[in-house]
């Protein structure tokens, strides 16, 4: 049975939005994201800011996954340098 990814419109810098499992939130993370029935994705989609994609198509598109780094996560004590403007 095929699953879809469910996107929200809109993007946070070049990523997409994402319904997370169980339409529990958005993410950016696509390992976060939801995978859904086609009924519940056709349910969902029926808003006019959301659209379905197949999983295998979206897990398969190698050239659009990146890794990025969360800042929230990253401490500012540890930086090697800061201009102080």
């Amino acid at each position: 049975m095929k699953k879809y990814y469910i996107r929200r419109q809109g993007y946070v810098g070049n990523a997409l939005i994402w319904w997370k499992a169980n339409s529990n939130g958005y993410t950016v993370d696509i390992r976060e994201a939801g995978k859904y029935t086609e009924e519940e994705a056709k349910e969902t989609c029926k808003r006019y800011l959301d659209t379905a994609y197949e999983c295998d198509y979206i897990d398969n598109l190698l050239k659009a996954q990146k890794l990025i780094i969360d800042s929230q996560y990253v401490d500012s004590k540890k930086e090697l340098y800061k201009n102080e403007i």
